[in-house]
């Protein structure tokens, strides 16, 4: 049919065409886009994990990188020295004020205990200074005591000669380490509960509840805190979980790194307790459970 010129013509076209025209040009549908947004989840769940794997790798990457300048440090000072620090902290409670680890450290490392170099970018609990009847909290800590529970001639953080005088801690020189390739010197600190009391009382500062280091590896405390009956056990355990997925960077008196599983580090054979001491055996009978 002819038309005029002007006229519309649109009452010639075929119901929906404009439609069909919009779908040839390749509209999704509704069913289409859910499809697509589901996919896009599923892909999404999948990388997040990967995502976050490499982020912790880095994050324990500059750990390790921390922890190897430390005990760079600590091998200056045992060669300067002949021995290892003091820890000035004995955990039976007789306080020793010679000098925190770490503080003897700094001609050495250049930097202090609340600097950057001691404060691992996975570590989410506090880092205080020590003093006088406190020890520090934060990432890092020292082989002190061995497998005993309070400081001893085993660990490397030397022991009182006379007990009670706290004026006798006698340092353990560079020699009396037996195996210094086996023998564990520092690292990840354990966790403990430390509460708002505590902070209160020691540390002279209100804050909250927090799952911190206290400047010492130590295989007796650890176990305390996997005991059933500790109350604070769970929220414990998924703080060690969350820092390096359940590992800990571990230095040796030789200077290598190790990154083992934490049951790894603290398992009760005859050579993984001989890795705690100095004279490299393994003294069962000291440990408290």
């Amino acid at each position: 049919m002819w038309n005029p010129p002007g006229s519309s013509d649109r009452g010639c076209r075929a119901p929906g065409s404009r439609l069909a025209r919009r779908v040839a040009l390749g509209a999704f549908t509704l069913i289409e886009l859910l499809v697509v947004i589901a996919v896009i989840a599923i892909l999404v769940a999948l990388l997040l994990p990967a995502l976050s794997a490499a982020k912790e790798a880095g994050r324990s990457a500059r750990c390790l990188g921390n922890l190897r300048q430390i005990g760079l440090g600590l091998q200056m000072y045992v060669e300067d020295t002949q021995a290892y620090p003091v820890f000035s902290f004995d955990q039976n409670g007789a306080m020793i004020n010679l000098g925190v680890w770490s503080t003897l450290l700094v001609p050495y490392v250049k930097q202090d205990w609340t600097n950057q170099l001691y404060r691992c970018p996975s570590y989410s609990g506090l880092t205080l200074a020590g003093n006088d009847i406190a020890v520090p909290l934060g990432s890092y800590g020292y082989n002190a005591n061995g497998v005993q529970f309070a400081l001893s001639p085993l660990g490397l953080g030397g022991y009182p000669t006379e007990p009670g005088n706290t004026n006798s801690l006698k340092s353990i020189s560079g020699s009396s380490v037996v195996a210094p390739a086996d023998m564990i010197e520092l690292g990840d600190a354990n966790l403990m509960w430390v509460f708002p009391a505590i902070l209160k009382t020691l540390y002279g500062i209100i804050g909250p509840v927090s799952y911190s280091g206290y400047a010492r590896l130590d295989i007796t405390s650890r176990d305390t805190t996997q005991n059933p009956g500790f109350s604070a056990r769970a929220a414990i355990l998924a703080a060690q979980q969350q820092r390096h997925r359940g590992r800990y960077n571990v230095m040796f008196c030789d200077g290598h790194s190790e990154r083992p599983a934490e049951p790894k580090l603290f398992e009760k054979t005859d050579p993984g307790l001989a890795r705690w001491n100095n004279d490299h055996l393994p003294h069962r009978d000291l440990l408290t459970r």
